[in-house]
């Protein structure tokens, strides 16, 4: 068997990492026996032991192998996707398995999700390789940080996809935490995350990574009734219905959570001490229908969230940023080698932040109405090629009070993309495209990508890929105007970074293990700066680059394994670990069940120190490593006491932060103090599900 290797972390807790580098060659080959050879040579081996007196035995194996020339790897038979190496979809706008996307993805199952028990997709986003979730004193719970990119708290270096849609709105470019806390948990099929730049296909935002929350797609009559409650007055009722066939279907349903809050204590920049609660009050709808080559999605949410407001004083304050998402598409397959897919994506942002005086509330409204055309065609064979073209209006103002701090807005970006996909043969595949954008009057570029994947054997696969994306600077990060606080800069140019990942994995129907390593540079990184008022500048380079090393096994049909551990670092002009998020991180979870219907899943998120921003006054607890371990239980009721219906019924007991670790990230935005809480102590939850 693979060899294990116990780590002893906090409290004298065990936890097994099946990731097995050492002596993983020999293990592997003693256990699969001989590889299949390529070209025909195992067919060839059944009349050696007739022809080895006359042709020398085994040294005409030896011979016929050394014959070979690489096209005779192109008989090597593609693998069918398995739980290692699912579908796709996010990378290349197309469905691919994941060991030959030109990406660096993993994907969150529904499976994952109910195993571990995650609340909402903030929760279930913390499993994920290489994703450090945090949030800042204005907006919790609203980044989704992938490999140590930490650069402002609207969260626009990551691009949200739903069903490959871009959920981004257009005055801050990543309030997120809207579809973080309120999306319905229980739809989601799938979650990609997509691992390196992505803006050859999407645009803007598509800087370190993208995020693809694919729903449930039904094919027969579904529904979905769920209710959790527990700790400080947590409450979450879930409900969904659909049904369809191959050619139709329709989903819709709709969570709703609430808390009392957790106790939140802090010093604030006013150097006062004080705690209060920190609640929230989310809703969330998301509709979906299909038609043969039509679709249509609707996201609409109301989250409603406790923090210490804009200028980060006691009391706390309740801040509401409603979001519209809708998309409208349609494929039409032109013949069996072509196809043209159109898509109308509207969303909207309506927020809403008090100020100091409650007449000074800041009240954001923002329009962001999409057209995009895509053209796909197989060329040859082999040779697949994607063309599209896209409009983006944009229209939004920003008022404090009696104040216009953004004026009525209108500008349109442009952009236009090209992508071919070239499988050589069976073991090689070649990638290469390339975005022109046009962010209206801001300065333009074109951004590119390539890719080398290999396919050693029908176990090996290696990825070389060199990726740029770029993130336009937005109409208030140019204009806006808060007196003695913040003035835009029009002179801003998009920033862009360029990574080159090479990644190395082995995978079989029951197990998998890859290692990566990453290295990416900054150019022209927006950040603000100054005395006050502050100004937004583009100021230079930073490097970041680390090692990922990922493993996921099947032990038996009861038992199975995931892991992740990943260590970065980041570097500008000679200083390092300049993005306040953690060096370390791993992510270990071990889910088993039986035949009497217990499910049972240990799930730890281990966190290393962090850094505090230069200056920071040192009035809360430092920002420490810590383990958030939580544990899930459910029980199918049907299957415990052998009841004979149609309906999954199943009761659930879930601990959140087992080991009652304090939560305290970096307030990297402003940097005045050195942290915020940032998530409660042990938390109990107890619920039932019932669906069919």
């Amino acid at each position: 068997m693979c060899r294990i290797v116990p780590l002893l972390i906090s409290h004298g807790v065990f936890v097994v990492i099946g990731i097995c580098f050492l002596g993983v060659t020999p293990l592997l080959a003693q256990e699969l026996g001989p590889a299949p050879l390529p070209g025909g040579v195992e067919a060839g081996r059944a009349g050696s032991d007739a022809s080895a007196k006359t042709s020398g035995g085994e040294d005409a194996d030896l011979d016929s192998i050394l014959d070979l020339d690489l096209k005779s790897l192109g008989s090597i038979a593609v693998r069918e996707s398995t739980f290692t190496d699912p579908i796709v979809e996010g990378v290349s706008k197309t469905a691919e398995k994941a060991s030959e996307a030109p990406g660096i993805v993993d994907v969150i199952t529904a499976k994952d999700i109910e195993d571990f028990g995650a609340k909402n997709l903030y929760e279930a986003l913390e499993w994920a390789t290489s994703v450090y979730m945090t949030g800042s004193f204005m907006y919790p719970r609203n980044i989704a940080s992938i490999r140590g990119d930490l650069a402002a708290h609207e969260g626009n270096h990551v691009l949200v996809l739903i069903n490959g849609r871009p959920f981004r709105e257009c005055v801050g470019g990543g309030f997120n935490s809207t579809i973080y806390t309120a999306f319905p948990i229980h739809m989601i099929e799938r979650i990609e995350v997509i691992r390196g730049p992505g803006s050859v296909l999407y645009g803007t935002n598509a800087f370190t990574g993208v995020i693809n929350v694919v729903t449930k797609n039904p094919k027969e009559p579904t529904i979905h009734a769920s209710v959790l409650g527990g700790s400080y007055g947590w409450q979450s009722y879930s409900l969904a219905a659909g049904n369809g066939n191959e050619s139709r279907g329709y989903y819709g349903g709709a969570m709703y959570n609430r808390s009392k809050g957790w106790p939140f204590t802090a010093t604030l920049e006013d150097m006062t001490s004080d705690t209060g609660l920190y609640g929230e009050d989310n809703i969330g709808v998301f509709a979906m229908y299909r038609n043969n080559g039509f679709t249509a999605n609707l996201y609409v949410s109301r989250p409603r969230v406790e923090e210490v407001g804009s200028v980060v004083v006691w009391p706390t304050v309740q801040t509401m940023n409603p979001r519209v998402f809708t998309d409208f598409g349609y494929l039409r397959e032109i013949d069996d080698r072509q196809s043209i897919d159109l898509h109308f994506t509207y969303n909207y942002l309506g927020g809403e932040v008090p100020g100091a005086i409650p007449q000074y509330t800041f009240l954001t409204t923002a329009h962001s109405f999409l057209l995009e055309g895509t053209y796909r065609r197989e060329l040859w064979d082999g040779m697949d090629m994607i063309a599209g073209g896209v409009a983006d209006i944009h229209v939004g103002n920003l008022v404090m009070g009696p104040y216009t701090l953004l004026g009525m807005f209108r500008e349109i970006w442009y952009s236009a993309y090209l992508q071919f996909d070239y499988r050589v043969n069976d073991w090689l595949k070649l990638v290469g495209g390339m975005q022109g954008n046009m962010p209206g009057i801001v300065e333009g570029g074109i951004v590119p990508r390539a890719g080398v994947i290999v396919s050693l054997n029908e176990n090996w696969t290696t990825k070389f890929l060199y990726g740029e994306a770029f993130r336009s600077p937005l109409y208030a990060e140019r204009y806006i105007n808060v007196p003695f606080v913040i003035a835009g800069n029009p002179d801003l140019v998009p920033e862009v970074i360029q990574t080159f990942d090479v990644q190395l994995a082995y995978h079989t129907d029951d197990y998998r293990l890859a290692a990566t390593y990453f290295h990416s540079d900054y150019f022209d990184s927006i950040i603000r700066t100054g005395t006050l008022p502050e100004t937004y500048v583009n100021n230079g380079g930073l490097m970041i680059q680390g090692v990922e090393l990922e493993n996921e096994w099947q032990l038996s049909d009861r038992l199975r394994w995931v892991g992740s551990v990943t260590y970065q670092n980041s570097a500008r002009d000679g200083e390092h670990n300049v993005t306040e998020v953690p060096n370390w991180m791993a992510k270990m979870g071990l889910a088993y069940h039986n035949d009497r219907g217990l499910h049972v899943a240990l799930m730890d998120v281990f966190y290393g120190a962090r850094s505090t921003p230069a200056g920071a006054l040192h009035v809360n607890p430092e920002p420490d490593e810590y383990h958030l371990a939580s544990l899930n239980m459910r029980l199918d009721l049907n299957r415990r006491f052998h009841w004979d219906t149609n309906r999954r019924m199943e009761l659930q007991f879930l601990i959140q932060n087992l080991f009652n670790e304090p939560i305290n990230h970096v307030e990297f935005q402003r940097g005045v103090i050195n942290t915020l809480p940032a998530g409660p102590g042990r938390a109990f939850y107890g619920g039932f599900t019932m669906a069919y």
